[in-house]
């Protein structure tokens, strides 16, 4: 198997694993994202799981292509996750100095999910027979 297939399969069940505890556990995004007053709030949990629902939906849609060998659908998920990543690494950026250590985690990680993913989208490429679905 190749190694952007691994990575893209990897950090697709990554955003699955990240979705299913936020999902269930919002406050865990606290301490080492947004702070632990904004998942106090009845708002802040409720944008956290509106996220985790994303990050499950993208995670999942990748993961069931990229297992069925459609690499050229599996390419379109990974395009929407390098826009979602991309975005979620800009906004962090710019409010970096209000976040749990000025944001440096949630940099870090929204910035390897979004090379890994523009990776997946830039190199994945299906045959024909990918076209079909």
């Amino acid at each position: 198997m190749e190694p952007v297939r691994i990575l893209s399969g990897l950090l697709s069940l990554n955003r699955v694993l990240f979705g299913v505890n936020y999902l269930a556990r919002p406050q865990s995004a606290g301490p080492s994202w947004i702070g632990r007053r904004a998942t106090r709030t009845t708002g802040g949990r409720l944008m956290v799981r509106s996220q985790a629902a994303r990050d499950i939906g993208l995670g999942v849609g990748a993961f069931w292509a990229l297992a069925r060998g459609r690499d050229d659908e599996a390419r379109r998920w990974m395009t929407a996750h390098a826009v979602a990543d991309g975005v979620d690494t800009v906004v962090t950026w710019a409010a970096r100095k209000r976040l749990p250590n000025d944001g440096r985690t949630a940099l870090a990680i929204a910035g390897a999910s979004t090379a890994v993913a523009l990776l997946g989208a830039a190199r994945l490429r299906g045959d024909a027979s990918d076209e079909s679905v």
